[in-house]
């Protein structure tokens, strides 16, 4: 009965409608992906798939078809439709470009200058030619591998749960989506998606998004990984060298430039290919541009080639595109693979009125049941027919997602993954019971052995439960114990942290931590631990400052509303002196370490400068923070809020208290002020900065540990993720203070701008970095730093290595000069 119904209700929704469907070719017979077919006059129409396959549904009644392939002539169909269906295929004939006025001497320019002067005069008026839009978006992702190495790093990939044939070959991401869109000028935009299919995750949502593919030709830049110039761009010229390729009358008379895009420099960031640009009216008529991964310095990527298609929608010079494809190729670590996102833009609506709060910092929204749709909705409203290779996959995929999600079967995986093995020695151990959602690890104390002065070498054996509750996983537990023991201090300490998450929406989360454990007395952590170990058994310098204390602290984060954060945190300590145990070291044993003491710090004295500072005690400490980030943009799924950040900058509030009372020693207030950005430039690279200041509203009691810290470093060796908060060569302590302090620091990162242009070094891939930081404590010289680097170092895909070299001034004159190694992983 059920199956009858459902014969019944897809026999009521095809009557009255018309299909046509058919192949569109070349005309030696090989299929052309992603042409584009639709209704001439309109916006109304679908793009073939990879096999050139196309399929549409209208009323019966006459139409004019348009079939459109960049580099191919157009062509218009007359087509009569009744209650049957209609197969048209069509063939294709490549343009036919009149080339008898493209005959330049070898003393004059190329005519293809003189088109993109003119369009690059229209640019502007183009831009901003519609002052509001809708439209209809479907879009269709499919990415496969095409190659899969048997291992990696040791590790078995096998089929990967049946996605990989014999051959190394599977569909890995199969999705289709459904989605409005809108826009206001100057640049407001939002969009909705109503529809959503992943293949093997019916409960999933699709990544596809209009507004990622929407690329406009018309800016003066393309952000890809890196802002890629226009060939129509204002600096275009200094960029690319044209060439016209020929002319062509497309099927409504208007005379066609087609224009050979040629890279100056393979290495900036700049496109190759073609573009079409319309005589008299100088707008874009379609493009086929490539990038490669040379060009936005992601070796990771070979090629990426953008097909646009724009048509004419309302009067002669307002033209809206019809569709864009992304086709890609990529490469890692032996897995080979290449794609396609397929985007239909269709039913616009020029000119709309939107209220006033109808744009909103909702970028974008899935609705709720976006993915409850069925199988006969998607076959009745799919404007790209599907391969017969993506309907296997989905056939396929939905089986096997039975499977996945069963009981039996996620219990034989988690057999097989539970087993110890002797590598579980180094990397850990972890056990997963998938199917209760609920996993255990041990983390492995072999691989976490460093060594320091006070405690000798030490190992950490972290142990981490989690479970989840929900099905998007947002809300979970964790417990994580961390044990601890010194060889040479001969010192087992053991601290726990227990933490739930509330929602993915709003970030609500609390957590309790408490036990025994060793911390930097410089709160900044300078210094890793692998690092001071290296430092300490080759050079027997003992950088790392620790203390130990005895705690319990409870903190509680949540954003309040969109752009304000909240953290908070309420801490007892009990916190004390530790003295060096070992004077060990594989070179200079004959000298001894530093003690385990800030330069300045007395044992058992007070800091002769800073007489309201004393060594260690117990405090209670409330610690409070605050975000606020104006405009700040997200993107919602159900349960879910990604953070997609805001045009201005990132405003902290930082308070802290001592609190005097209750067996507390502490009496002391600091309050600070933190300002962040980041701001894109183009093709000029992008700046960030920092700007902190603070005052010590009441410092009445105050160990050494609630001092106003900053993040110094003594070695070469450094991290530049936190480059941005670091001082290159000052010393860890030099300006710890309790009185008002300032520092600032820059940091603009030209990507290629500058070495792109050097010939044979721009080949290498590097990017350059200057840098400057400033600091101003009362009392003291000012401080300052400017720094220049290379990054991306390395070769392939594995660059995680940038050199800076870094001059320091006190008070304007030179103190000293060093090279930082950084290392980002």
């Amino acid at each position: 009965m059920k199956a009858f119904y459902t014969i019944l209700l897809l026999s009521l929704h095809f009557v009255g409608n018309a299909q046509i469907n058919g192949t569109v070719t070349d005309m030696e017979g090989e299929p052309l992906p992603f042409a584009n077919v639709y209704l001439f006059g309109t916006t109304r129409g679908t793009t073939t798939n990879v096999e050139g396959e196309y399929f549409l549904e209208l009323e019966p009644g006459n139409y004019q078809l348009v079939f459109r392939y960049v580099g191919y002539e157009q062509q218009i169909q007359e087509v009569e439709l009744g209650t049957k269906p209609l197969r048209l295929d069509v063939k294709m004939a490549a343009e036919s470009v009149n080339l008898q006025e493209v005959v330049v001497r070898a003393d004059a320019e190329d005519p293809a200058y003189a088109v993109i002067r003119k369009a690059m005069a229209k640019r502007k008026y183009y831009r901003d030619l519609v002052d509001s839009y809708q439209c209809d978006v479907y879009i269709k992702g499919t990415q496969k591998l095409l190659d899969a190495p048997e291992k990696i790093f040791g590790q078995e990939i096998g089929n990967m749960g049946g996605t990989l044939d014999s051959n190394r070959q599977g569909i890995i991401y199969l999705s289709e989506s459904e989605a409005k869109l809108y826009f206001q000028r100057p640049d407001q935009k939002r969009e909705v998606m109503v529809s959503s299919k992943v293949s093997g995750n019916d409960n999933g949502f699709s990544f596809n998004r209009a507004t990622l593919m929407d690329f406009s030709f018309y800016d003066n830049t393309i952000d890809i990984e890196r802002s890629l110039v226009s060939p129509i761009g204002k600096n275009a010229f200094n960029y690319y060298d044209y060439r016209l390729l020929g002319t062509f009358y497309d099927k409504n008379g208007n005379l066609i430039n087609k224009i050979e895009v040629l890279p100056k420099r393979s290495q900036d960031p700049v496109f190759r290919g073609n573009i079409y640009i319309v005589e008299d009216l100088w707008n874009i008529h379609s493009t086929e541009l490539v990038v490669t991964g040379a060009a936005i310095k992601q070796p990771v990527l070979e090629t990426l080639v953008i097909k646009q298609i724009h048509v004419p929608v309302k009067s002669p010079d307002v033209w809206m595109q019809l569709s864009q494809s992304l086709e890609f190729k990529f490469s890692i670590f032996g897995f080979v693979g290449s794609g396609n996102f397929t985007g239909v833009f269709s039913n616009y609506e020029l000119d709309v009125e939107f209220s006033d709060r109808f744009f909103n910092n909702e970028l974008f929204k899935v609705e709720e049941d976006a993915n409850d749709k069925n199988v006969s909705y998607w076959d009745s409203i799919r404007p790209v027919p599907l391969t017969i290779e993506e309907s296997e996959d989905y056939v396929k995929k939905d089986s096997l997602q039975e499977i996945w999600e069963s009981k039996a079967y996620m219990d034989s995986i988690d057999a097989k993954r539970n087993r110890f093995k002797a590598w579980d020695l180094l990397f850990g151990y972890q056990y997963n019971k998938s199917y209760e959602k609920t996993y255990f690890s041990i983390g492995s104390p072999l691989t976490t052995i460093q060594f320091n002065a006070v405690q000798g070498f030490y190992g950490n054996m972290e142990l981490n439960f989690r479970k989840f509750f929900d099905e998007y996983n947002t809300r979970w537990l964790r417990i994580k114990p961390t044990l601890q023991y010194g060889l040479s201090d001969e010192r087992f300490r053991a601290e726990a942290e227990v933490t739930y998450n509330f929602n993915g929406t709003n970030f609500s989360r609390i957590t309790l931590e408490g036990g025994r454990g060793t911390r930097q007395i410089n709160n900044t952590n300078p210094i890793t631990p692998t690092v001071n170990t290296l430092y300490s058994l080759i050079d027997k310098k003992n950088y790392l400052r620790l203390y130990e204390k005895d705690f319990l602290r409870l903190t509680y984060r949540r954003e309040l509303v969109n752009g304000l954060y909240f953290r908070g945190s309420v801490e007892y300590a009990n916190r004390r002196f530790l003295e060096n145990t070992t004077n060990y070291s594989m070179w200079k044993r004959d000298d001894d370490y530093a003690l385990n003491t800030p330069p300045f710090l007395s044992v058992g004295q007070d800091v002769p400068e800073q007489p309201r500072v004393i060594a260690y005690n117990e405090a209670l400490l409330l610690r409070f923070a605050m975000r606020i980030r104006f405009g700040q943009k997200y993107i919602t799924y159900p349960d879910r809020k990604f953070i997609m950040g805001s045009r201005t900058p990132d405003i902290w509030l930082l308070y802290t208290k001592g609190v005097n009372g209750l067996e507390s020693e502490v009496d002391f207030d600091l309050l600070r002020v933190q300002v962040t950005d980041d701001l894109e430039l183009g093709v000029f690279g992008s700046t960030e900065y920092l700007l902190e200041g603070g005052t010590f509203l009441n410092d009445a009691k105050m160990s050494i540990l609630d001092l106003k810290h900053f993040r110094g470093n003594q070695t070469f060796l450094g991290d530049p993720s936190n480059y941005l908060s670091t001082f290159h060569l000052l010393d860890y302590f030099a300006y710890s203070t309790n009185e008002n302090f300032v520092h600032a620091h820059f940091q603009h990162h030209f990507n290629g701008f500058l070495l792109d242009k050097i010939p044979g070094i721009r080949k290498l891939g590097l990017k350059t970095v200057l840098g400057a930081s400033w600091l101003y404590v009362d009392g003291l010289p000012h401080y300052n730093e400017l720094s220049f680097g290379l990054d991306n170092l390395g070769f392939g895909v594995v660059r995680f290595f940038r050199l800076d070299a870094v001059v320091s001034f006190v008070d304007g004159k030179y103190s000293d000069f060093g090279l930082m190694l950084g290392i980002d992983l």
